[in-house]
């Protein structure tokens, strides 16, 4: 295999400054386009014929807001417990009644 020392380079700068990972440098390895020895040398590890995994990292879990219903609890004093909600009409609208009478 003709060494290719353009993108040997290439890739050596590209890992130095963490745009290609050691998987993706051992890819240019099974494509032919670097040799093992090229890839121990930018990565310093010896290329063992499989593309190293990375660390499964466990995904962030987001918990959503919390949403927290309005309390409607009266400011009067009361303890709002014989309240009814309005009431409709045949066609739905409401009569403008608060249910207290």
């Amino acid at each position: 295999m003709e060494e290719n020392t353009f993108l040997y380079n290439a890739i050596k700068l590209y890992y130095a400054k963490g745009y290609y990972d050691k998987q993706q440098v051992a890819r240019f390895v099974e494509l032919g386009k670097i040799s093992r020895e090229q890839y121990a040398a930018i990565t310093g590890e010896v290329y063992s014929g499989t593309i190293p995994q990375p660390a499964l990292e466990e995904p962030p879990t987001e918990t959503p807001p919390a949403t927290e219903e309005p309390t409607t609890e009266p400011t009067d004093g009361t303890d709002g417990g014989d309240t009814e909600p309005p009431s409709e009409g045949p066609s739905g609208a409401t009569d403008g009644s608060t249910g207290t009478e």
